[in-house]
């Protein structure tokens, strides 16, 4: 069993950094909310100091913790995820700061409370494993984005350490994994060959597009929705690869492309047709 097989629709909404519209992203709040309202969720992983898979999406703790703030306390300059252990990671508050920052707009326009919000708080930075293995969400398939380590210590050793998780958990069969750096996906393989791979484009498409994704054993392509077009995606159907197209928030650009073939949209507002 891979990864595509636990669907039975072809029409598939995935949960962008779990319901980010409505939670703190990347976080269990934003992952259990999306229940029911997605067929899976993505998630980004970072590796921590101690070589630990870290949901989050961003490379610093800037923009989704309180790391400013705590850093001093721990004795701590640096704020890139890669400088922290797991230890100190946990003592992190990665909810509070939406409530300020409102990024979509959906307290201001009474989509959700502060009050609901704050009843949350404060999230707790999870490891991938805490999410392939909580009670909630362990049925749960699961695209797991690693993001780009170069010039990292963690840089030759990340895709190992997230393969380790996912055979330690027991989670192959509905863990898709999926990455910009592309030879991440080649040593994925090599730990699991029957791992489900998404090969992640943003401004363009790689030359003889079939050609590559099968060098890569691709089971899906993952573009932007700003490259895509019908022809693409009806040539791509063909030859039995996937397409799921990131980031698609407005319903009728869904419908638009799901009327195209497409297997999959990333949004950060999942609702099922």
């Amino acid at each position: 069993m891979t990864f595509f097989d636990n669907f039975k629709s072809i029409q598939l909404i995935a949960a962008h950094r779990g319901y980010r519209a409505k939670h703190p992203e990347n976080t269990f709040s934003a992952f259990h909310a999306s229940i029911g309202r997605c067929h899976f969720i993505e998630l980004d992983i970072q590796i921590s100091k101690d070589f630990v898979p870290i949901v989050i999406h961003d490379p610093t703790l800037a923009r989704t913790s309180n790391a400013k703030t705590l850093r001093r306390q721990l004795g701590i300059k640096s704020l890139s995820v890669s400088d922290w252990t797991l230890l100190q990671l946990k003592t992190l508050d990665v909810g509070s700061w939406f409530l300020e920052a409102d990024p979509f707009a959906t307290i201001a326009n009474q989509k959700i409370s502060p009050e609901e919000i704050s009843r949350i708080l404060p999230e707790k930075i999870m490891t991938l494993e805490e999410v392939l293995l909580h009670p909630s969400l362990r049925k749960l398939p699961v695209n797991v984005e690693i993001k780009d380590h170069k010039g990292k210590k963690q840089h030759k050793q990340v895709v190992e350490t997230v393969m380790d998780v996912v055979k330690k958990t027991g989670a192959a069969d509905r863990v898709l994994i999926s990455s910009f750096n592309h030879d991440y996906l080649v040593i994925a393989k090599t730990f699991d060959p029957k791992i489900s791979l998404g090969v992640l484009q943003d401004y363009s498409h790689p030359h003889d597009l079939i050609e590559y994704l099968r060098s890569l054993g691709a089971a899906a392509y993952h573009p932007s929705d700003s490259i895509v077009d019908g022809q693409l995606i009806r040539t791509l159907r063909a030859a039995g690869i996937g397409v799921n197209v990131y980031t698609v928030n407005s319903k009728d650009r869904q419908k638009e492309l799901f009327r195209m073939g497409v297997t999959a949209v990333f949004t950060d507002f999942p609702e099922l047709p």
